[in-house]
C-alpha cells in the first residue's frame, strides 16, 4: 500500500505540469490564465502536502518500510509546503513587475517540484 502514495504524488506533477499548465497557457489569455494558475498552484501544492502526510503515515504500518522512504514523504511534506507559502511573493512579484524576484521564487518552486517528483520516482524503485 505504501506504494500508492508516491505514484499519486508522480501522477499528479506529471498531470499538471506536463499537461494541465502547458494547456492553459496554449488555449487561454494571459490574463485568463494568470488567474486560472493562481486558483490550482496552491491546490497543487496542498495536494501534494496531503499526499505525503499519507505516504509518510502509511508507512508506519508497514513492515518493510526503510528510513529513506519516510525521508521522502517527510521531504514531500516539507518541500511542497515551502512552494505552498512561497505562493502569494510569488504573485506579488508579478503583480509589481519584479522579474528578478520571480525568477528566483519560480526557480525554487520549479527545483523542489522536480526534487519531489524525481525521490517519489526513486521510492517507487526501493
Amino acid at each position: 500500500m505504501h506504494y500508492y502514495f508516491p505514484g499519486m504524488a508522480v501522477g499528479l506533477i506529471l498531470m499538471q505540469t506536463a499537461i494541465v499548465a502547458p494547456s492553459l497557457f496554449r488555449n487561454l489569455e494571459i490574463d485568463d490564465f494568470g488567474r486560472a494558475i493562481r486558483d490550482l498552484w496552491p491546490k497543487f501544492f496542498l495536494a501534494l502536502i496531503l499526499i505525503g502526510v499519507l505516504s509518510t503515515t502509511s508507512l508506519y504500518f508497514e513492515d518493510d518500510a526503510k528510513l529513506l522512504h519516510y525521508s521522502i514523504g517527510l521531504t514531500t511534506i516539507f518541500l511542497s509546503l515551502v512552494c505552498y507559502l512561497l505562493i502569494p511573493a510569488t504573485n506579488k512579484a508579478t503583480d509589481e513587475g519584479n522579474e528578478k524576484k520571480f525568477s528566483i521564487l519560480h526557480r525554487i518552486s520549479v527545483t523542489s517540484t522536480v526534487i519531489i517528483l524525481v525521490s517519489n520516482i526513486i521510492f517507487l524503485i526501493i
